[in-house]
């Protein structure tokens, strides 16, 4: 930017002399012209330098009058000719002082290509000044990422460059890297990036879809509106994050530089720092892995990049459409995964398993799964895993309630809310077990199949309602008295008192190993 000034400096060299409106004389110059003719002609813009004889203005009046339209239009700064005039009015110079609008004298010698050439070499020195700065801090971002700095390097250079907020969100909107001018409070930021998120979420999500940037006009507390350029980070197909910077008086081509640097750098430094992530992330996946296969004896806790002491859960998702499960899991990710850095997801055994370190709310995940109806869920028990060994119980209690969902079909369901089921399932796998359904419930599979019956189905309608013949009947569709009846032969037929604490507790225990042979072969 070329101001009065430093023009001012440069026109002395050519005893140009300011002469009038000293107190202004920090606004810019873009353009330099001439004027001649009285008329008020659009072609004038603002920030321009203007010189004229005023040869056509028949008094002093005029001549005022024609400055107040300038300066009125954002004419930065006059350049007074006398080549016509001798003397600069006095009127002249004493508005220039009053209204603080900048008069040079130019000598009547003094040609207009002159200060032209002088404008011109002056533009060119200050371009190639901002040539080597930006060269110099482009050298700056490139050692940053090399050195393997932490974002925070990168982003003070582009704060420090335009003087305003700069800002980087990883993929679920949490702060990592900012800089603020000094007058801002860490809070402050912070409030600011729930300001943008709540008034354009949709907005910021589309940047990161369509890997566009965009601009955006928020409405801050009790201020006037300010306006944001969001722009994505990327690096290959991989999203690293939100750019987010403030662009009040931060127009200008090397600004806009400067970002477009920053942001290759960022998405450099982030990639590595992602690279990293990922690294760590597959040697942990690596270790889990063998841990759900039963090899977990001869692995420690520190063997992990995450802190499995802070786990909290297991959980497991499988979908109706196993083609669909990579898109399910990016959307599981941002909605379930509190600090990425300390949980993993991925998918296994096609199935989505995530190992997190924050507690799943049920009604959250429930009104999730209404909008994904073919998508079931098994969570393991809430605990703290001080040994591998826990880690490859809660995957098994997750794949219990994942088998219990399937064969209830039900969509969600937590290992501490399940009842006989959580034993029965894993008691059938016992070579001694394996038949026991059939031992305590063989005779009545005899005699439905035989005489096509359903003492079984009755049996199992009275212990589920704990021997209530009412409710029973009503379920079956049958008299009060048919369902005495059957439970007479039932007796007969078994020969066990149905009644007896033990006896109903083993029965249900049957029934559940029962249920889980009709239906557990076809989700194996």
């Amino acid at each position: 930017m070329i101001t009065v000034k430093d023009f001012a400096d440069v026109l002395e060299t050519d005893n140009i002399q300011l002469v009038g409106g000293r107190q202004n004389m920090n606004k810019e110059i873009t353009y330099l012209t001439s004027m001649e003719l009285t008329e008020k002609t659009s072609r004038m813009k603002e920030k321009g330098f203007v010189m004229t004889t005023f040869h056509a203005f028949k008094d002093v009046n005029q001549m005022i009058s024609h400055l107040e339209w300038m300066q009125e239009i954002g004419i930065s700064a006059i350049g007074f000719h006398t080549a016509s005039l001798k003397t600069i009015p006095r009127e002249v110079v004493d508005y220039s002082n009053t209204h603080s609008f900048p008069l040079f004298e130019i000598p009547q010698e003094t040609p207009y290509y002159i200060i032209h050439e002088k404008y011109n070499k002056l533009v060119n020195q200050r371009e190639n000044e901002q040539a080597t700065k930006i060269h110099k801090l482009n050298e700056k971002l490139m050692e940053i990422v090399l050195l393997e700095k932490d974002l925070n390097s990168i982003v003070k250079v582009i704060g420090e460059y335009i003087n305003n907020v700069v800002c980087v969100l990883d993929p679920y909107f949490d702060l990592v890297a900012y800089w603020k001018t000094k007058e801002q409070t860490r809070n402050e930021i912070k409030h600011l990036i729930n300001l943008i998120i709540n008034q354009h979420k949709e907005n910021v999500l589309k940047v990161r879809f369509t890997n566009r940037e965009t601009n955006l006009a928020v409405k801050m507390d009790s201020l006037s509106d300010q306006n944001f350029k969001v722009a994505p980070l990327f690096s290959k197909m991989n999203f690293l994050g939100y750019l987010i910077i403030c662009q009040n008086g931060t127009a200008d081509k090397y600004s806009e530089e400067v970002i477009k640097n920053g942001i290759r750098a960022l998405s450099l430094a982030a990639y590595n720092k992602n690279t990293l992530l990922h690294y760590q992330k597959s040697k942990d996946i690596e270790l889990l892995e063998s841990i759900f296969q039963g090899e977990s004896d001869d692995k420690n806790l520190s063997d992990f990049y995450i802190d499995l002491k802070k786990v909290r859960c297991i959980f497991q998702v499988q979908s109706s459409s196993p083609e669909t499960l990579q898109s399910k899991l990016q959307m599981l990710s941002e909605l379930l995964i509190e600090n990425e850095t300390n949980s993993r997801l991925w998918i296994y055994n096609r199935k989505i398993v995530g190992v997190i370190d924050s507690f799943i709310d049920r009604k959250r995940v429930a009104n999730i799964l209404t909008d994904y109806p073919g998508i079931r869920i098994g969570v393991s028990a809430i605990d703290e895993v001080n040994h591998c060994n826990k880690i490859k119980a809660m995957y098994d209690q997750s794949s219990v309630g994942l088998l219990h969902c399937q064969i209830h079909d039900e969509q969600l369901v937590f290992w501490g809310e399940m009842g006989i089921e959580k034993i029965a399932y894993n008691l059938q796998s016992h070579h001694l077990f394996q038949n026991f359904d059939e031992e305590l419930l063989g005779p009545l599979f005899a005699y439905d199949q035989e005489k096509n019956a359903s003492f079984t189905e009755t049996l199992y309608i009275y212990l589920k309602h704990f021997f209530n013949l009412q409710k029973s009947s009503s379920e079956l569709f049958v008299h009060p008295n048919t369902v005495k009846y059957r439970l007479q032969k039932i007796t007969e037929l078994m020969h066990v008192d149905i009644h007896n604490p033990s006896n109903y507790s083993m029965l249900m225990m049957a029934f559940s190993i029962y249920r889980f042979k009709q239906k557990a072969d076809q989700f194996q």
